[in-house]
């Protein structure tokens, strides 16, 4: 089962026909299983003809054609079964319950009121009250919040002024709800944004994807994409697939680095590094510890791949030392070029034994883990 992609874009209107084609064909050519799409500016009867080609279901919030309406898309190969819908009457957001691959997920959508208007301090909290009823543990809330959570960083050049009241609004439903921003998580040290406003010659990252700590953990990517047919740039993530499979083991810490003196002073410096680039006022400590432990992950696959290059080397080498040897001991019958060769065969003897044991502990801890429960899907 191949990975599942999901994108949100505030598509600035597809009212015409051919924007609208052109909206489908791109999300179509990325390969997108579940979009998320803003400010459609749509009627219901208009949404509905978004069910075409490669769209199986979709679920919608309406107000006018000529402003707000927001929109979930769902791929028709996307075994997605519905059980509750919530929406507003204003076009602002929907979420929806139900059954992805076997666990329930609840997806919502949102375009927020525009901070330059006046606060509405209804908003959230008429969300909150609606979404929070029905949340599973698998939640993803994408959308359009029009407004950054970091002025130091979600904006460029960057803000001096504290924290609006539709951003201190943003942060308390992912508190209240348990949520992360996916992007943020997965690109600690990046700065990127998603709209660029011409009257104002700034930049800022007021489109989000906000994760439950169930999802983050399936995160295998999140990225900023630049989008051709609207002013927004589109934010999307790819979710690995929620079962397991004892054939794709999933990233664990080998305990017997922790016994490697070298290792461990590795991992202080990195940390070292890590907490002083990035604990700052502006970073919360949630973020930070969620971000941290991605990033040690990091360092710690890119120690072992080395250890396991230098492995191979010295495999290579002593291959290439045994065949040299062998080729000028049957030339010369020498007792000293047998010795080099027997200590030679006995070095690499010891590298593939000490490699096949790894490879029957793995095996072991998989076989273990899986117990009696099958691996996949019976048809």
């Amino acid at each position: 089962m191949s990975n599942t992609k999901i994108l949100t874009l505030n598509v600035k209107g597809i009212n015409h026909v051919i924007k609208r084609r052109k909206t489908l064909t791109l999300l179509k050519k990325e390969k997108v299983q579940i979009a998320l799409l803003q400010e459609t500016h749509l009627t219901d009867h208009e949404h509905s003809k978004l069910k075409h080609d490669w769209v199986g279901q979709i679920f919608y919030s309406s107000y006018n054609s000529k402003s707000r309406g927001v929109a979930i898309l769902i791929h028709k190969n996307v075994p997605f079964t519905v059980e509750k819908i919530v929406k507003d009457k204003e076009g602002r957001y929907i979420a929806i319950t139900g059954i992805l691959y076997g666990e329930q997920i609840l997806l919502g959508n949102v375009y927020a009121p525009n901070v330059s208007n006046v606060y509405d301090s209804a908003f959230y909290s008429k969300f909150l009250a609606e979404v929070s009823p029905i949340c599973p543990s698998h939640v993803l809330i994408g959308g359009d919040f029009n407004t950054g959570l970091i002025p130091s960083s979600d904006y460029s050049p960057p803000k001096t002024q504290p924290l609006s009241k539709m951003a201190k609004a943003t942060n308390g439903l992912c508190n209240d709800l348990g949520l992360f921003d996916a992007w943020r998580i997965c690109n600690p040290n990046v700065r990127d944004f998603t709209f660029f406003s011409r009257p104002h010659q700034s930049f800022s990252r007021i489109d989000f994807l906000f994760v439950s700590r169930s999802v983050l953990d399936k995160t295998h990517l999140c990225s900023i994409n630049p989008c051709v047919l609207s002013d927004h740039s589109s934010v999307f993530i790819e979710l690995l697939p929620p079962y397991y499979d004892p054939l794709s083991r999933q990233w664990r810490l080998n305990p017997s680095l922790l016994s490697d003196p070298v290792f461990i002073k590795y991992l202080e410096e990195h940390w070292e590094l890590y907490i002083t680039t990035n604990d700052t006022p502006e970073v919360s400590a949630s973020v930070l510890w969620e971000a941290g432990k991605a990033f040690l992950r990091g360092s710690i696959i890119s120690f072992t791949a080395a250890i396991r290059k230098n492995i191979l080397t010295k495999q290579l080498d002593l291959e290439h030392q045994i065949c040299t040897l062998d080729r000028d001991f049957k030339q010369s019958s020498s007792p000293s070029v047998l010795k080099k060769l027997d200590a030679a065969r006995s070095a690499l003897d010891q590298l593939l034994t000490q490699k096949a044991e790894t490879t029957m502990f793995y095996a072991k801890h998989r076989l273990f883990e899986s117990g009696n429960k099958p691996g996949h899907r019976l048809c």
